[in-house]
């Protein structure tokens, strides 16, 4: 939770703004083009180190004063930002902070677990057909261009790289390196400890493949082994081994060819690691595109009333992320009514997690 005295400390500072804090006066809500704004700037935030975008306070350090919007009317508006603009939607936290100087409309992100945050510029329905890339520099924000992606948005950024020539730059996977590191993972009795950087490089050289609109015997080849080398890691008790592998998978099901291969080789051992309590996003997607959830407004129905956060988080990403082939309108028909069943006194999380997807499905 955000306080008044951080925000005295932080205004305290020769450099008010940073690589975590953005700051915004209260007149942006005013521009017509505010809410893309803001997009923008979270998205570079949460591509940085993750931070704080405080509205009501100006550059210098200025207070606003008392708030002259509404601030669940704003409130409402950054959650379908979240959803709407920024793929993959990111966790954040809204918070309204009253303090003696003028109130403040604080938006918290976390840094990037995996992928990097991308800006929505078009979007058909579910798909999305055009993103752009922002990152936080020492100079505020910075486009990045889809070439110099993979490089920049690795585990530590080095800004000089903006700047260079993109021609410079190898693409494509290194082929060589991943069966390697499969013989390795094959033919060796590796601790999780010496497992965890394998598994993150075969992830960034897999991120390569995955940006491929086609693949070749050999890519194909390699994937198949990859997904039969993990087997024995998948229902195993490492959580950090399973979340990687996951990750990475999770980019990979999303190309038909791909998903053949996934699905034939361990479809049956991720049913088993979902249905055994692992859930988060990305097995949700996976598991999906495998064909394993028929209807997703009957497992969002389920997941209501056991008032099950988390199982509706992960829902709520994957209607972001892919197009249903369901009646929309019906089930936002059904939600309203859910609703009106709850306590806006002890369930208000719960609506207000039931008002997004129902936002998300109206979009």
């Amino acid at each position: 939770m955000t306080t008044c005295e951080e925000i005295q400390n932080l205004l305290a500072k020769s450099e008010i703004e940073n690589l975590k804090y953005e700051l915004k006066s209260s007149k942006i809500l005013k521009n017509n083009k505010w809410k893309s704004s803001l997009a923008k700037e979270i998205v570079a935030l949460a591509n940085q180190h993750g931070g704080k975008l405080i509205i009501g306070l100006q550059n210098d350090g200025t207070f606003d004063g008392e708030a002259d919007y509404d601030v669940n009317k704003l409130k409402g508006d950054i959650d379908n930002i979240i959803h709407n603009k920024i793929s993959p939607t990111i966790d954040y936290q809204f918070e309204f902070v009253e303090c003696e100087e003028g109130d403040l409309s604080i938006i918290t992100v976390e840094k990037k677990k995996e992928i990097p945050y991308a800006y929505i510029v078009k979007r058909e329905g579910p798909e999305v057909k055009n993103r752009i890339y922002y990152i936080r520099t020492p100079n505020g924000k910075r486009l990045v261009s889809d070439q110099v992606l993979y490089y920049l948005f690795n585990d530590k950024v080095d800004f000089d790289l903006i700047d260079l020539d993109e021609d410079q730059f190898e693409m494509s996977p290194k082929m060589e390196l991943i069966n390697e590191y499969l013989d390795m993972m094959e033919s060796m009795q590796l601790s999780p400890k010496n497992l965890i950087p394998i598994l993150n490089k075969l992830h960034n050289e897999f991120v390569k493949i995955s940006l491929k609109e086609d693949f070749n015997k050999n890519e194909l080849d390699t994937i198949n082994n990859y997904m039969k080398s993990i087997t024995k890691y998948i229902l195993g008790n490492n959580d950090d081994l399973i979340k990687i592998i996951i990750g990475t998978v999770r980019l990979l099901v999303l190309k038909p060819k791909l998903l053949e291969i996934i699905k034939n080789v361990n479809y049956h051992n991720f049913k088993k690691l979902y249905e055994s309590g692992f859930n988060n996003n990305d097995i949700v997607l996976i598991l999906y595109k495998c064909g394993y959830f028929k209807s997703i407004s009957a497992e969002i129905y389920r997941a209501i009333d056991k008032k099950d956060m988390n199982s509706l988080k992960n829902f709520r990403r994957l209607l972001y992320s892919t197009n249903i082939e369901e009646d929309k309108f019906l089930i936002i028909r059904k939600l309203r009514l859910k609703i009106e069943k709850l306590s806006f006194n002890s369930d208000i999380d719960l609506i207000n997690m039931i008002e997004s997807i129902i936002s998300l499905l109206e979009s």
